[in-house]
């Protein structure tokens, strides 16, 4: 009987070995601090595979709870990348809130352009409810379709180019985890942040009230027509008095507004259209609610509204100043 030389042996030894190495290979997730780290980057708007170029794959660990950890973890990343954008992309400054914070004190921030003491027009972009942090419609969309559906940043490259000052508002961060004794932590509000609507109203006093506009038009997705709705009430006066257009991405107004006296909704009402899923085509006319007109967005997914009826809400804010005149 012939027997294996060393040389026959090898071969299987290295096949068994690749075959070991495979089960060895991670099975849960590590938490890193950059995109880079877990090897996707933005190229072209788009969040891709540094080595493959190939979009982001969620399915890695064979356990699905892992793969969550590593999506939230990469999500929160995507918060800073978008950070990063409206800084150095579209030049708005991060400013701190409250405004009068003390040493230590957890605070939030907005972001605004810098010509918010100067300029005639200004527009507010109001984010829905979730996770999306300031700058975001979706992260699942910034994620899986790329910066231009689910970021602001188109929103806000083109009010720019319309002579538009800025204010993008950050409603959803709203507490932080305060450590206590016997490693327990409790969740602390966030001065004048501790609801969206407290961080809408918030923004309102302090930078919107004092800002040198005259002309004021509001961008809100979703739950920020709810933010609306708050600041419509609490400022009803000097609201009608600067907001001229206010356009919403299907936003369940009337679950909203069921609390709101009906002369706030009156009044916004006469300046408001609501861009809702619907398959008719963008823009078409599909009536009306106590609050606003209604038109269809032309996407039958909640989260696509502020990407699809774009072009159609810069239509309606230009048609709006030009009655101003």
């Amino acid at each position: 009987m012939k027997t294996k030389s060393k040389i026959d042996e090898e071969p299987i030894q290295n096949t068994k070995r690749r075959r070991i190495e495979k089960n060895n290979i991670q099975q849960t997730h590590i938490e890193y601090d950059s995109l880079e780290k877990y090897g996707y980057h933005f190229k072209k708007g788009k969040l891709v595979s540094i080595e493959t170029g190939k979009p982001f794959k969620f399915d890695v660990f064979s356990d699905q709870e892992e793969n969550q950890k590593r999506y939230e973890s990469i999500g929160k990343l995507i918060d800073n990348a978008v950070y990063e954008l409206l800084e150095n992309t579209c030049q708005l400054q991060r400013v701190i809130v409250p405004v009068d914070a003390k040493k230590g004190e957890h605070t939030s921030f907005i972001f605004i352009s810098n010509d918010l003491s100067t300029a005639d027009y200004l527009m507010v972009i109001i984010h829905g409810t979730g996770v999306v942090r300031a700058g975001q419609w979706s992260r699942k969309l910034i994620i899986n379709e790329g910066l231009e559906v689910g970021s602001q940043l188109e929103y806000i490259q083109r009010a720019r180019a319309a002579g538009y000052a800025i204010i993008v508002t950050n409603t959803n961060l709203n507490s932080f985890e305060s450590p206590r004794l016997l490693r327990r932590s409790a969740i602390c509000s966030i001065r004048g942040s501790a609801s969206a609507e407290e961080h809408g109203c918030y923004v309102w006093e302090h930078f919107i009230h004092p800002s040198h506009a005259k002309y004021i038009c509001i961008m809100a997705h979703s739950y920020g027509g709810a933010v609306v709705l708050e600041m419509a009430h609490r400022f009803l006066k000097e609201f009608d008095k600067r907001v001229f257009a206010v356009a919403l991405t299907d936003s369940p107004m009337t679950v909203y507004g069921r609390r709101v006296k009906k002369n706030v909704l009156k009044m916004l009402k006469q300046r408001t259209i609501n861009w809702v899923v619907d398959t008719e085509e963008v823009d078409t006319d599909l009536g009306e609610d106590d609050c606003s007109q209604i038109r269809s967005a032309g996407h039958r997914v909640h989260e696509w509204t502020s990407y699809t009826a774009i072009d159609a809400i810069f239509d309606f804010f230009t048609e709006e100043r030009r009655k101003l005149k």
